[in-house]
């Protein structure tokens, strides 16, 4: 896992700055925080970094170190930056082709000639173009850089495209966003993580959602109602006061069915919600479009555990277990090991004692899969219980609930093993624990699906580097994973953003398993010795003993 990020040094040896519009104090300690998840409400402030400008008679050097710190600053499109090239670079440079996030401290400059610097740099992750995030691990790159003299000033005439940012400032000029598409049935909204600057992100966001794709990765596995030709008319979008951001749509939206805008409206909202935006009006020429927010399943839990306590299956309220009625006696009969229910709790897939893979429908159950060393299953909510052997992660099978058994296609590629899967509640993503090149890693991938039948995984997407051997696996909401890992003689719970960094702390030795509660930070775990866990600030707290199975749950019935 990369290094956590250092925390912000307030004061500089020069002249730079920290601005904020308003009074907002910026934390030096505790737990990093990755922006702001799908369903956030707050705006963030507005924070951004003034660079100095070009001193006179700098050398080759310091132009170089100038514009990589001027970087930092994207007032005015990095018109501070643009200072320190030639006129005719400032019109090539594109700042906004990608991000190379790394420690400053470990920057090397290197004079390879009188009008040309060399920067090295290991580069802990990356940002696209696109705002995609990738954990690059520490990574070795070398930059050059090409001067020349104007009017007597040493400028930079040749410079790579994007910028190269100290990690503790991307976190600060940039945030995680979450662009909002929605699984294929229409039913769930889908987030897909995105880091913009926080100058303006209702402009990158509504362009990125409008005239952009999905992340490759979940190509074909998401759904979005902006159809080919339509985009915003005009360069910026204005979030007037109250937080209502006016996006002016090209002529073709005015042939838009009422679905179609209501959709698109929905997507808008959710994505422009992180961003500080409260309400968004279409329009075309001015004129307000007529569309409406639709309603969406959610992905919460409910706020009970589900366990497996004595010969008790059910939510824990208190000190009392509360069955579920007819799904309960049958999950008893099949010996659980490990159990996931779906939202309605009306159907279970359940790791039996023996080894196989059990389906419970109400009070009924059918073995599906008898492969040897199977891990526990998952269920997705239309009844699809997804198989794996430990050692085969490409032979991963899916069960219908009308006995239909589909070998999926595609299933992570060069894995030589895997641990722990589990399909998102919304049923586009697929989580999993493998192992590549004899190291844990932790990879998620797109669903594709044939209606509802899923017969395909998309391209493994590998996030950030996992310290020691991978345990479980769960997805905590829908933009976070929560993960058990064994490192030495320690227990570590990982945070992991999809699309964004990891953090990391310490958890209950032998920990086993790990299930939501709703709040991204205070997972629940299951140890070796049957006691459940609950963090409490720094602490982690007993909430329960004599736990035989921590079961998950794919949401709250409707």
């Amino acid at each position: 896992m990369r290094r956590p990020l250092r925390a912000v040094v307030l004061a500089f040896a020069t002249a730079s700055a920290l601005v904020l519009s308003a009074c907002a104090g910026l934390p030096t300690s505790g737990p990093v925080n990755p922006g702001l998840p799908l369903d956030g409400d707050s705006r963030p402030p507005d924070i951004s970094f003034v660079a100095d400008p070009p001193q006179p008679g700098a050398t080759p050097l310091q132009i170089v170190e100038g514009f990589i710190r001027a970087g930092s600053g994207t007032r005015g499109e990095w018109a501070t930056a643009r200072e320190y090239l030639t006129s005719q670079a400032r019109e090539e440079w594109d700042p906004t082709a990608g991000v190379t996030v790394d420690d400053s401290a470990e920057r090397q400059y290197i004079e390879a000639s009188e009008d040309a610097v060399l920067l090295s740099v290991r580069a802990d992750a990356t940002v696209d173009g696109a705002g995609e995030y990738e954990d690059v691990g520490g990574i070795a790159l070398e930059l050059p850089f090409r001067l020349a003299k104007e009017d007597g000033q040493w400028r930079i005439s040749e410079a790579p495209d994007g910028i190269v940012m100290d990690d503790a400032w991307f976190q600060v000029v940039f945030r995680s966003y979450a662009l909002a598409y929605f699984d294929p049935t229409w039913s769930y909204l889908v987030p897909d993580v995105r880091w913009f600057t926080t100058t303006n992100p209702a402009t990158s966001i509504a362009s990125a959602l409008l005239e952009g794709e999905p992340s490759p990765w979940l190509a074909g596995a998401v759904a979005t109602a902006v159809p080919e030709g339509v985009t915003l008319a005009a360069r910026t979008v204005p979030v007037r006061d109250g937080g209502t951001a006016q996006i002016e749509l090209t002529a073709g939206a005015l042939d838009l069915d009422r679905e179609t805008l209501d959709r698109m409206q929905t997507q808008l909202e959710e994505s422009l919600a992180g961003a500080g935006v409260t309400a968004v009006q279409l329009a075309v020429d001015g004129q307000p479009l007529a569309a409406t927010r639709v309603e969406a399943r959610s992905t919460r839990v409910p706020p009970q555990a589900l366990v497996l306590v004595g010969d008790t299956f059910g939510f824990l309220s208190g000190d009392t277990v509360e069955p579920i009625p007819q799904l309960s006696d049958a999950i008893l009969d099949v010996a659980p090991t490990a159990v996931q229910v779906t939202a309605d709790q009306r159907t279970a897939a359940v790791l039996r004692a023996g080894g196989a893979v059990a389906r419970v429908d109400g009070g009924t159950w059918s073995e599906v899969d008898t492969r040897p060393d199977l891990i526990a299953p998952s269920v997705d909510n239309d009844g699809w219980v997804w198989s794996v052997p430990r050692t085969d992660p490409r032979a991963v099978r899916a069960s219908g609930p009308d006995g239909t058994v589909v070998e999926v296609a595609d299933a992570w590629p060069d894995a030589s093993r895997i641990t722990s899967m589990e399909v998102s509640r919304d049923g586009t993503r697929v989580a999993a624990l493998v192992t590549e090149g004899g190291r844990s890693a932790v990879w998620v991938a797109g669903i594709i699906r044939d209606g509802r039948v899923p017969v395909r995984l998309g391209e493994p997407h590998p996030l950030s580097p996992l310290e020691g051997t991978g345990v479980d696996v769960g997805w905590m909401d829908a933009s976070h994973l929560g993960v058990v890992a064994a490192v030495e003689d320690d227990t570590t719970i990982v945070e992991q953003l999809v699309g964004g960094p990891a953090t990391s702390v310490t958890g209950p030795a032998r920990t086993v398993a790990i299930s939501a509660t709703n709040q991204v930070s205070i997972a629940r775990l299951l140890d070796a010795q049957g006691a459940m866990y609950v963090r409490r600030g720094t602490n982690w707290g007993t909430t329960a003993s004599g736990v035989r199975v921590l079961a998950s749950v794919q949401g709250a019935p409707d």
